[in-house]
């Protein structure tokens, strides 16, 4: 998930994503925070040690792409916008 000052929309992502019902050893949710100067670093915290928080200077969309993947260990990759959700059950 690729985020930048999403305070308002980040909590309802991550909960989308964690109500799929898959357990932590079939999902991985890495959040890439690309710098974001408003209360979004916090707001994702406060799922750790669910979600992987990696923080990184603001660089584009396409750079917070590179840097989950270079964090994700799963052989297949999702995307989720921090100001999107997943519908229940579309995993």
């Amino acid at each position: 998930m690729d985020t930048y000052n999403h305070e308002r929309y980040i909590e309802q992502a991550l909960v989308s994503v964690l109500e799929q019902g898959l357990s932590p050893a079939e999902l991985e949710i890495v959040v890439v925070d690309d710098g974001s100067t408003d209360q979004t670093p916090s707001l994702i915290q406060k799922f750790a040690p669910r979600v992987k928080h990696v923080r990184k200077k603001n660089g584009g969309q396409a750079s917070a792409f590179n840097a989950g993947f270079a964090e994700a260990r799963g052989e297949i990759v999702a995307f989720l916008d921090g100001d999107d959700w997943w519908a229940n059950g579309s995993c």
